[in-house]
């Protein structure tokens, strides 16, 4: 079993194209992206297209396509967090553009985070949430990894803190005061 120490080290490795790392870490990035897609499936159940497979090997592909030296486990999260969005917003913006003329039903930023039934209901939030993320990372973009560690990956606070080399109660702060701008901002778009 490998350590996660060890994780930093071997993906440093395989971004210098050492094979035997690249063996020996597949299956703990495997095991972690089936875990983050697990936890998303139980979420966003109204996701027909995708399986748990279908996310993994998706993220899997985003990620070792991205061309990132991963100079850390912070920064293959990182990476993974945001492969997750993508797979998201990808599903809502096929599911709106199959559902357009439909309305979207009203839900704010606190059920998203109980859960998203990523259903013709509930993609045009996820797109106006897109809008306010890309918004947020023009100004922040630490604050935008903050959201894809907890809201796309399903992060807790103590794994967020510790993707992002941060203290929990920074993030917890962070979390706070970010989910509040987030809402502010969907509600101005909704009503312009």
């Amino acid at each position: 079993m490998i350590k996660q120490g060890e994780i930093t080290q071997l993906l440093v490795q395989v971004n210098n194209g050492d094979m035997n790392a690249y063996n020996k870490i597949f299956p703990v990035i495997y095991s972690e992206l089936r875990h983050i897609a697990h936890r998303i499936r139980f979420q966003y159940f109204g996701i027909e297209t995708l399986n748990t497979t279908a996310i993994v090997h998706e993220a899997y592909l985003k990620i070792i396509n991205s061309e990132a030296n991963w100079t850390s486990r912070a920064h293959f999260y990182g990476v993974a967090g945001k492969a997750m969005r993508h797979i998201l917003l990808n599903a809502a913006r096929r599911k709106n553009a199959i559902k357009r003329g439909r309305d979207a039903q009203h839900l704010c930023f606190e059920e998203w985070e109980e859960k998203i039934n990523l259903s013709d209901d509930c993609s045009d939030e996820l797109l106006r949430l897109d809008e306010v993320l890309i918004e947020l990372e023009r100004k922040d973009s630490k604050q935008v990894k903050i959201v894809e560690c907890r809201f796309f990956a399903n992060m807790t606070i103590e794994e967020t803190a510790t993707v992002l080399d941060v203290s929990p109660s920074t993030v917890k702060r962070n979390w706070q005061v970010i989910k509040a701008w987030i809402y502010s901002q969907i509600q101005e778009r909704k009503t312009a």
